[in-house]
Order: structure tokens, then sequence, then C-alpha cells
């Protein structure tokens, strides 16, 4: 069990020290200031307050910006320029909540030594956790043994890529070859790997318990192999795609996985169902609450739509995840004239999109109330209603239109490595709206939803829903 859930317990592990890192770095500045002469006398219930506000908002001001998110999947170094920037940004944060709550006298010479200390204190103990994680990953914990499917389309840049950060636990077995590929040697250095004949994969992926196959490609799917899925499926293995599209999300977007974005992930039963559990609590209540505060939007919306071009104020258009899945029906508010489906056909050849999606910057169908409540996707608040009735959730991947499917010119293979974003609840806001939204294209976004997919959380969410607030306030990739 300790072995599966590695990870989870890692990153609880990584909570602890860090929240000890903050306690001990305030017990330091503690002691060291009492031994100086003629400082000012504070009672200790207010060391103790200043250390309750500092460490709470540390912890969340890491959270939010992905830091224990990027504990398995990202390098020491990218971990270091989380923890720094939370780090920058709390100390504003905290000595404003301070001083709003009437604590402008605080102890300077304490406070000093206390953001001199807690840096310190959290890299040595980041860097006993890294030994410790070293440790038990030559005991096997936390390790993902490992297959590259090809070569020579990138295989050789994956090696290297996994070589460099070792720390994230890839074991790599061997290399699968396809018919009619002639390699003499794998390897990097004095590592040489076993050759894989794609014919042999079911039988060498159970005897070295496989849990993890990386396909270098150009393309969105399993460069036509469709036995990849077939022996994921049934040995419950991660198929991860790296392509130029994936690599550059990863230094765009609020991904962190050296190793690729995930095609398919095998169920864990009893895990998703305590996952969408707890996860249809969260959106039932905050959906409920942000209803109840947001209802003066809705009804100043709803009038201004209905003096300007009358009803219907609401737009409801049938939406899915993947071509020829399931249908909902989903809820906005109307952004534009009342022919609009009739008149998108003769726009198409202006779509500065791709794929699946159509988006014009200055769309001549909306309205002059449609360009301003779009602009801070005020449009999208109807979305509640969805979330309130189940078919939605606040954070998740993006439905689409039924129709917008169509113009994925794709075959059955591209459709079935998409069937990732069916197992997941469509949302308001996803990992894809905080990355550029219209700005990014549609094969980038279904990698965006299979990474959170993969890594979806309360925490997560937690951080897409803040970062989201950014994102409408200044309107970014809005259009």
């Amino acid at each position: 069990m300790l072995r599966r859930n590695w990870r989870i317990f890692f990153i609880l592990l990584t909570l602890i020290v860090d929240s000890l890192s903050v306690i001990i770095a305030g017990v330091i500045a503690f002691n060291i200031r009492e031994n100086i002469h003629g400082v000012p006398f504070y009672p200790a219930d207010k060391f103790i307050e200043i250390g309750s506000v500092t460490w709470l908002i540390m912890l969340m001001m890491a959270t939010v910006l992905g830091l224990y998110r990027a504990t398995h999947q990202a390098s020491k170094r990218q971990q270091s320029i989380l923890a720094a920037n939370a780090f920058v940004y709390s100390v504003p944060a905290i000595f404003t909540i301070l001083y709003l709550l009437q604590w402008n006298a605080f102890p300077r010479i304490f406070m000093i030594l206390y953001f001199i200390f807690i840096p310190f204190c959290f890299g040595l103990g980041r860097m006993l956790l890294n030994l410790m994680n070293r440790s038990m990953q030559r005991r096997g914990f936390g390790l993902h043994n490992t297959l590259i499917f090809g070569y020579e389309n990138g295989g050789g840049n994956i090696l290297s890529r996994l070589s460099l950060f070792p720390e994230l636990g890839y074991e790599l077995k061997g290399i699968i070859t396809k018919p009619g590929q002639n390699i003499n040697f794998i390897g990097t250095g004095d590592t040489y790997h076993t050759k894989v004949p794609l014919a042999e994969l079911r039988i060498l992926a159970k005897e070295q318990k496989i849990d993890r196959i990386l396909i270098p490609s150009t393309k969105f799917a399993t460069n036509g192999s469709s036995v990849l899925l077939d022996v994921a499926r049934e040995q419950r293995i991660t198929i991860k795609l790296l392509s130029p599209e994936a690599d550059r999300l990863l230094s765009t977007s609020r991904i962190y996985d050296i190793a690729g974005l995930s095609l398919y992930l095998p169920p864990r039963r009893h895990i998703d169902y305590l996952k969408k559990a707890i996860k249809r609590s969260f959106d039932f209540i905050f959906g409920t609450i942000a209803f109840i505060c947001l209802s003066p939007i809705f009804i100043a919306t709803s009038l201004a739509i209905y003096f300007e071009s009358g009803k219907p104020i609401i737009f409801k258009q049938q939406r899915g995840m993947i071509k020829g899945g399931k249908t909902f029906e989903f809820y906005k508010f109307r952004s534009m004239v009342k022919n609009a489906d009739g008149l998108k056909e003769s726009l198409l050849d202006q779509n500065e999109s791709d794929g699946a999606l159509f988006k014009m910057k200055n769309d001549p169908r909306m309205t002059k109330v449609g360009r301003m409540i779009r602009r801070f996707s005020i449009d999208e608040l109807p979305q509640l209603l969805n979330v309130l009735k189940g078919d939605m959730s606040l954070v998740g991947p993006r439905p689409l239109p039924i129709s917008d499917f169509a113009k994925v010119k794709e075959g059955p293979d591209y459709w079935e490595a998409l069937s990732i974003r069916e197992t997941a609840k469509p949302g308001m806001t996803g990992l894809w709206q905080i990355s550029g939204r219209s700005d990014v294209k549609f094969n980038e976004m279904v990698l965006i939803d299979s990474y959170y997919i993969e890594n979806q959380s309360i925490m997560f969410d937690l951080e897409i829903l803040f970062a989201t607030v950014f994102v409408v306030l200044f309107g970014k990739g809005s259009y």
C-alpha cells in the first residue's frame, strides 16, 4: 500500500516538514531576540499569533502556486523556483494581514530574523526530504518501471531527460521497437537498455511490472498502435505522450511533468469514487455560495441583455467531452445575436483557432453587452446551474458544442486517445482557461485536460479557482 501510494504519502510528509520549517524558524528567531539586551517586551501569545498567520499564508501560497503538485513531477530546480516565488509573494501578504488585524506594532527584530531563517530552515528540510526520497527509491518506493515506445522519433531525447532528473523515479526498463527498426544499441553513457519488439510487449510488461509507457511523437495519438492501449488497459499502465505540443505547454502552462502528458490512465476505482464524492460535495457547497453571492450580477446581466436584444436571455446548447460521447444541456448568458448559429457557417473561413474550436477576436455576431460580459467571463455564470444540477463541476475539462467535433478530421485512433476526457466531469473553469483560453489550440487543450485529470485534487481545484480570478480580471485570452 505504501509503495503504491508513495506519492501521496510523500506530499503529506512534505507539508509536515514545510510546516515544521516555519515553526522552527520562529523558535530560533524568538530565542535570538530574547537574548538581545534592551528589546521591548511582547507577550508570548503575540509571537504565536504572528507565527500562525505566517504558516497559514505561506502554505496557502505554496499550494496556490502548485509547489506540492510539483513534488513528484518537477525537477529540484523548478521546485526551488516555485518555493522562492511562494516566499516572495507571502511576505507582503503577511505584513498586509498583520496591519489589517491592527498588529502594526509587531516586534520588528523578530520579523527580520524570522524571514531570514525561514528560507534556511525550508532549504534544509527539503534537502533532507530529497535524501530520504532517493533512499526510498533505492528500496523500490516511488519508482515507475518505464518503457519508451520508439527511439528514432525522439526516444533519445527522453533518455537524456530522464537521466537528468533521477529524483523523479523513472526506472527505464527498455525501448519498444517497431517492425523494421534496425537499432544496434541504445544507451546513455555506459548504460544500455533492452530492445523490446512490439509483439513481445505484453509479456515483458507483465514480467517487469511496467506502469509507464512514454511515447515520443509529433502526432497526438499512439503512433497508430492499438496494441499499446490494449496492453495498458489489461495491465493498468499509464501512457504518456511527449510531443512538441506537450513540451511547449510545459513552459507556458501550469504543468509540471517532464515525462509528458497522459493519453491513458488506468482507473483506480476506490480512489476515483472517493475523489468524485469529495469533489461533488465541494461543488455543491461552493456552487451554492457563489450563486447567492453573484445573484446581483445575474439580475443586472439579465436586464442588460433583455433591454438590448430581448429574449432569450439564457443560451442553451448541447455539449459533450468527446465525439460520440454523452451530452448535456449547457447554459450561458446570450452574448450574440439570435441567429448566431445560422451565421456561423459563413464565418468558418475566418476561424482563428483549429480543430474543434471556433474563435474570432472580432466576431461580428457579438452584441455590445455580449462583448462586455465575455471579456470578464460573466457569460459563463449560468453554468453554476449546471454545477448544482450535477452536469458540471466548478473545475474540469472544457465541454465543446457537439457540432464542433465534426471539424476534427481524425480517425478512430485519435478519438480513442481522447477518451480520457470523458472520465472527468466538465468544468466551468479549468487548466485550459488559466493557460491562455482562446490562445490555446485544440490539441493543446486536450493535453492540458489530460494533465488535470491525472492530477485532480481539491488543492489543484483551489489553485485553478484562485488563478481564474486573475485571468478573469485581466481578460487574458478571452474572445
